[in-house]
């Protein structure tokens, strides 16, 4: 069962009064006060995740929020409320299915499957207080979850809740995940059609200021046995002067070294997990 998921869109329009400085390595121009210049010399990449077991086999699940995946939903706002204080299990409760072939992006493999207490034990993991929504229903099934390499269909938990929606929770052991099946958030995009040469989204150059030259943007890659670490450098004068603090998406073209294969793709300026699909 494919599962299309909506992300949570959050913008907003800021009028913010100066250009951002988290990059500390670019110096006032004193020749043009209120301004700062990149050079052309690119800011060392963060750590890599040198733990992430690129050789493994299978390679671990790289999970995407959301982890829950509503898969029908008829609740109400009340439902909509209650989801933060926790699920409570008044349901017959199904036997454990025994393990599960799964079409993984590197092969098939067997997983072994959890049960339904380990699903919702795990679902109602950091609960605040207050009454739980009730689950009335529980059977196994697949769902569509968020990874690294693009959707892929699980085998899963499927819930009915007491108001009639449809919640579904990966059905595989945590093992078979990176880091046991913590949720990554990613904040930019990549596709590829071969491994080798990508598009990494990392957001266009900052608007000039009045009378300024345009910056440009270029990126940056570090290659290790684990992880493909990508970032952009700025080239010329980012102005200090008001602008809409607006995201503008834009993809760079990458040539790796070696083909991508089982590695992570990183962004360095805070190492989050880049998810790439095939396009």
């Amino acid at each position: 069962m494919g599962l299309r998921l909506l992300p949570a869109l959050v913008g907003a329009l800021l009028l913010v009064g100066c250009a951002s400085r988290a990059t500390p390595v670019f110096p006032l121009d004193p020749g043009q006060p209120g301004t700062y210049t990149r050079t052309a010399t690119p800011t060392p990449p963060g750590p890599p995740p040198t733990d992430f077991p690129a050789h493994a086999v299978p390679r671990p699940i790289v999970l995407f929020a959301p982890k829950l995946v509503t898969v029908e939903w008829v609740g109400s706002e009340k439902e909509k409320l209650s989801q933060g204080h926790g699920y409570r299990f008044t349901g017959v409760e199904p036997p454990t299915p025994g393990p599960a072939s799964v079409a993984l992006p590197d092969g098939p493999a067997t997983l072994p499957l959890i049960g339904v207490r380990d699903a919702l034990t795990a679902m109602s993991a950091g609960a605040r207080e207050g009454d739980p929504v009730e689950i009335v229903g529980a059977e196994p099934g697949t769902a569509e979850f968020n990874t690294d390499r693009g959707p892929l269909e699980l085998p899963a938990w499927l819930f009915r809740s007491s108001f009639g929606s449809l919640l579904a929770w990966p059905a595989i052991t945590p093992e078979a995940f990176w880091e046991q099946g913590r949720e990554h958030a990613g904040t930019h995009h990549a596709r590829t059609s071969d491994g080798v040469r990508l598009e990494v989204e990392l957001g266009a150059p900052e608007t000039p200021c009045q009378g300024d030259e345009p910056s440009t943007k270029e990126p940056v890659v570090t290659e290790t046995e684990t992880a493909v670490v990508v970032g952009v450098r700025t080239i010329g004068t980012v102005g200090d002067c008001a602008r809409t603090a607006m995201y503008r998406p834009q993809y760079y073209p990458v040539t790796l070294a070696e083909p991508l294969g089982a590695r992570v793709l990183v962004f360095e300026g805070d190492n989050s997990i880049i998810p790439v699909t095939k396009g």
